[in-house]
């Protein structure tokens, strides 16, 4: 893949808005305001929040169905596509999906000037999400692109150490965290535990994230906003994004630039230094502990 003009380093953008529940065309309409604010400040790659066409906390599956459009043909891909083809850049966002076969997902979506590059179904269901939603089915996947090879999740997914890990074992050099946070009950004061879950997992993983959530409150609901962008060791290089208002966070980023370096770093290589084979097979949910090892008399 060719890389962006005058080296490897690009801008990226979150774009971190309050979406009208319901209000599809309005809230499309919203992300291609900050979608052109982004390309005016020099973006190359704009991450949107969870659910960011629709809403988010709907009564139930019929609601979520009502409001779920096809990625293919669909309004909000397609506009998407039209302005990353205008602009010369690439699109992460989240949609409620009306898949072919009828089910509705959670998804995301990765869009470059060629069209989606990218579809990313939540795999990891958060509380009434597990009524509205089908569980996704095409696990973690990454998109080999003129920035760098780019992944998704969504939301609840970055509480899981093997969602990080398995992008950053398919290759990612940058993860797009399409997010919709709300309020931890039992956090102590500090930062958002979502941020230190970023911070961490780009640590952990030696790779960039770049989370997008939304703010508001919806039904009741409040969202903390606190979109941020982090590098290769966990460093935070724009925001967290106020908890109250909408936003626009920029950072300078080089995945492809920086790959080398990431890889080969003498002291902290935590995907080089693996050893699988002392890890514990994970068992299925709800399975009953597996036998403590004794030893012999």
């Amino acid at each position: 893949m060719t890389p962006p003009a005058g080296g490897t380093g690009y801008r990226v953008a979150c774009a971190q808005l309050d979406p009208v529940l319901g209000d599809t065309a309005g809230n499309i309409a919203r992300t291609c305001d900050a979608i052109r604010a982004a390309a005016d400040a020099g973006a190359r790659l704009v991450v949107l929040p969870e659910a960011v066409t629709s809403g988010y906390v709907f009564r139930d599956a019929a609601e979520a169905a009502a409001y779920a459009e096809p990625l293919d043909g669909g309004p909000a891909v397609t506009a998407w596509h039209r302005l990353a083809a205008r602009l010369g850049l690439w699109i992460a966002g989240g949609v409620v999906e009306r898949a072919p076969d009828g089910r509705v997902f959670n998804s995301a979506v990765l869009v470059g000037p060629a069209g989606r590059a990218l579809t990313y179904r939540k795999v990891h269901l958060w509380n009434a999400e597990r009524e509205l939603y089908a569980p996704g089915d095409l696990g973690f996947p990454v998109a080999d692109t003129p920035l760098g090879r780019i992944g998704l999740l969504i939301c609840y997914d970055a509480w899981f150490p093997e969602s990080l890990r398995s992008l950053a074992l398919a290759g990612a050099d940058l993860v797009c965290a399409v997010s919709d946070w709300v309020p931890v009950p039992d956090q102590v004061p500090g930062p958002p535990m979502a941020n230190l879950l970023c911070v961490t997992g780009a640590h952990s993983n030696q790779l960039y994230i770049a989370a997008a959530s939304r703010t508001g409150v919806e039904r009741g609901q409040r969202f903390i906003g606190s979109s941020i962008v982090t590098d290769h060791t966990g460093r935070p290089l724009a925001g967290p994004a106020p908890r109250d208002t909408e936003a626009l966070i920029h950072a300078h980023v080089d995945p492809v630039g920086t790959r080398e370096a990431r890889r080969t770093n003498p002291f902290n290589r935590p995907l080089h230094d693996r050893r699988p084979e002392a890890y514990r097979t994970c068992p299925p949910p709800n399975a009953p502990p597996a036998p403590q090892q004794t030893s012999e008399p």
